[in-house]
């Protein structure tokens, strides 16, 4: 009886030993853990190995294959080891690097105007937000990436100096339409850019004549806003909008059979409004190379 007891416990021990993998806690905690270092601002490319781990302790756990889940487990714990000591790693040799990036950066801003500089700001924004989060990597590539574009910056900056010199004034595009099948089609399409030098523009636009077959057009739009130049590239921020006239007319044939018995113009103009823009939905961007080619500067 004695030797009987003796071997049922030594089974159930060893049942118990083989039954015994991974705890939940540990798998719990390392799962937080992982959490709270993507938190922190760890990459998921950072994390993917731990997952990796993670997710085949916990499977392995579940199927009953303890041997498995100890080895990731295991692995999972050495990995989750080594991230965070980078990490910890992270926070004191970046942030020196990074007040040193800034005040690059910081030196080199006080060359630059207009949409160069906004587009500088616009960048460090990023920077301090994933600082002020402790988001160190983050704040290194963004500032990293910033201070290796100085040079770009520089460029764009002369350039757009230039740009702006030679846009000052009124800019006329003209378009024609005509057809050699139909003999009535003949429509003139005007656009006139003004740019003045204290940065407002104005942009009137406007069509008149037969386009087509069967169209008609006599419109006439006018925009105002704001102009400024980002390397050799004006661009146009239009805070109103204005239908000055929208008068079209249709050509409407009627038939019998193969034969034309009628044809009628009828109008139909659109209503027209003026608008102010909040959206930037009219905003509009042009090269100064795309300029001189497609318009003509009047004075």
């Amino acid at each position: 009886m004695m030797v009987r007891m003796i071997k049922l416990f030594c089974l159930t021990a060893l049942l118990s030993i083989v039954a015994c993998g991974v705890s939940e806690k540990a798998l719990t905690s390392a799962e937080k853990k992982v959490d709270e270092l993507k938190a922190a601002g760890v990459p998921d490319s950072t994390l993917s190995t731990v997952k990796v781990y993670l997710y085949q302790a916990k499977d392995a756990q579940q199927r009953g294959n303890t041997g498995v889940a100890k080895t990731a487990a295991k692995n999972m714990k050495r990995e989750l080891a080594a991230v965070e000591a980078t990490y910890k790693e992270n926070l004191t040799r970046l942030m020196p690097v990074i007040d040193s990036l800034r005040s690059v950066i910081r030196a080199s801003r006080t060359g630059l105007t207009g949409m160069q500089l906004k587009k500088m700001d616009s960048m460090m924004v990023a920077v301090d937000s994933f600082a002020n989060m402790k988001w160190y990597l983050q704040a290194y590539t963004k500032a990293q990436e910033i201070a290796t574009a100085i040079p770009q910056f520089n460029k764009d900056e002369e350039r757009a100096k230039e740009v702006a010199r030679e846009v000052v004034g009124k800019w006329v595009c003209t378009n024609v339409t005509k057809s050699k099948e139909v003999k009535g089609v003949h429509a003139i399409e005007k656009k006139i850019f003004t740019f003045i030098p204290d940065g407002q523009v104005t942009l009137v636009e406007n069509k008149k004549g037969q386009s087509g077959p069967f169209l008609k057009e006599d419109w006439e739009f006018r925009s105002w806003g704001k102009w400024g130049c980002h390397g050799d590239t004006i661009h146009l921020f239009i805070n109103r909008f204005a239908s000055i006239r929208q008068n079209f007319e249709r050509l409407y044939v009627e038939k019998e059979g193969n034969r034309i018995t009628k044809k009628t113009w009828k109008k139909e103009p659109a209503e027209t409004y003026d608008s102010l823009i909040t959206d930037g939905s009219q905003d509009r961007y042009i090269t100064f190379d795309d300029l001189k080619g497609d318009f003509v500067r009047s004075r």
